[in-house]
C-alpha cells in the first residue's frame, strides 16, 4: 500500500506524486482514499495528558477503589478503553482488541480523545478537570523564579543573613 501527499495551495492541486505513482505500477484497479493530513499532537497537549488529567485520573481512580500504581498503568487502561480498535473472529466470536497510540494522533484527534477522559472523569468520578492554561509556560517560568528566591532567601536565612 502507498501512501502519497498531495498539497493544495493557492486553489491547485500538485498531482504529480500522484501521476508519477501511476506510472510506476502495473494495471489494474486501484482504490484511493483521502484524508486531511493534520499536524500531529502538540507537546502541550502531551504535557496537560500526563500533568494534569492522567495525575488527576489516578487520584479519583484510587479513590473509587482501584489499584492502580502508576499513571502509565492509567494510561494503558484508557487507551484500552477509548482508543481500542477490535477485530472479531467470525468463526469463534474471539474479539482481539488493539490499542491505539496517542503519540500518532493528529491535533483534532488528541483533544477529542482528552475530552472523553475528561467527562469519564465527571461521570464516573465525580471530579471535574480542569482546562488546559494557555499561559502555564510563563506561570511555570513565575514558579521557577519565586521557587529561585525562596532558595536564596533560605539559604541567606541558614548562614545568618537578613533577607533584606
Amino acid at each position: 500500500m502507498a501512501k502519497l501527499n498531495v498539497e493544495k495551495r493557492n486553489g491547485l492541486f500538485d498531482l504529480r506524486p500522484l501521476y508519477d505513482w501511476f506510472r510506476q505500477v502495473t494495471d489494474g484497479i486501484y482504490r484511493i482514499e483521502v484524508k486531511k493530513v493534520r499536524k500531529p499532537r502538540s507537546n502541550d497537549q502531551n504535557g496537560w495528558l500526563w500533568g494534569c488529567i492522567y495525575p488527576m485520573l489516578l487520584d479519583g481512580l484510587l479513590d473509587a477503589g482501584w489499584e492502580f500504581t502508576s499513571i502509565e498503568q492509567v494510561h494503558e487502561f484508557f487507551k484500552a478503553q477509548m482508543t481500542a480498535d477490535r477485530v472479531v473472529n467470525k468463526e469463534t466470536g474471539e474479539i482481539v482488541t488493539f490499542p491505539s497510540s496517542t503519540a500518532l494522533m493528529d491535533t483534532v484527534t488528541f483533544s477529542a480523545y482528552c475530552e472523553k477522559l475528561r467527562e469519564y472523569a465527571k461521570e464516573f468520578l465525580n471530579m471535574d478537570i480542569p482546562d488546559p492554561d494557555k499561559y502555564w509556560r510563563m506561570n511555570e517560568k513565575d514558579t521557577q523564579l519565586c521557587g529561585q528566591r525562596a532558595d536564596k532567601a533560605d539559604t541567606r536565612a541558614d548562614s545568618g543573613h537578613s533577607s533584606r
